[in-house]
């Protein structure tokens, strides 16, 4: 009986011994994988601050993202002037008055024909025109930078943007950029000759200068001679 007793307390002694070893065992795997745990993450951190200080000292250089090739470009102004948005027109009364009397004869001739749209457009051409010679042109400015040309607080980037060239008019210049856009096809800016000179440095850097072998009157009218590139 009391042999039976021991044998059942020896048994249970070592179930009980059996159960620490094994929780002990458990708790120690737990304490090594943390371990390895963070030594992982301390050597990802180590790798990653030398990798850092290494493209900080020129040391390493980043690969190239196949996938963003495009350059990215920062909005950097490279020159910057300001000019009258358009031409001044020029006409004294005397010069109007032929002009109203002339416009007069010939409105009168469309009604006797019946062309009222015709009458409706001369009338609305001599409204802009007296309207444009008695309205002083507001200041404009227009910037260049590294991204490309910003004007009237519009900027248009480079790529959107084909060819130049200039033409004067008395002593103003126009600088005439042909866009790819289908509005506005072309950017008209004026500039005194010290402005002209240095947008002429920048634009030749990035666009085509066109040239132009003949030049149409209206355009001449408009906007003054052309001027070919050895002669910029």
């Amino acid at each position: 009986m009391i042999l039976d007793k021991n044998k059942k307390m020896a048994k249970e002694k070592d179930s009980l011994k059996k159960l620490a070893d094994f929780l002990t065992g458990e708790k120690a795997l737990r304490e090594k994988e943390e371990e390895i745990q963070k030594a992982k993450k301390k050597a990802i951190k180590d790798e990653k601050d030398k990798r850092r200080k290494k493209i900080i000292e020129g040391e390493v250089q980043l690969e190239e993202d196949p996938v963003q090739k495009k350059e990215v470009v920062q909005n950097i102004k490279l020159f910057e002037w300001s000019a009258p948005e358009r031409y001044q027109i020029k006409l004294n009364s005397k010069g109007f008055l032929i002009i109203l009397a002339l416009s007069l004869a010939f409105i009168a001739l469309l009604a006797v024909l019946g062309k009222y749209f015709l009458i409706a457009a001369i009338v609305s051409v001599l409204f802009v025109v007296y309207a444009a010679a008695t309205t002083k042109p507001l200041i404009a400015k227009h910037k260049i930078t590294k991204r490309g040309i910003d004007t009237i607080g519009k900027l248009y980037e480079w790529y959107m943007l084909e060819s130049f060239y200039i033409t004067k008019k008395e002593d103003t210049y126009t600088i005439i950029v042909n866009t790819k856009l289908n509005f506005p096809k072309v950017l008209i800016m004026l500039a005194k000759k010290k402005d002209k000179d240095a947008v002429f440095v920048i634009l030749q850097k990035h666009l085509l200068y066109e040239d132009i072998k003949k030049q149409n009157k209206i355009d001449i009218i408009s906007y003054g001679e052309y001027i070919p590139l050895e002669k910029v």
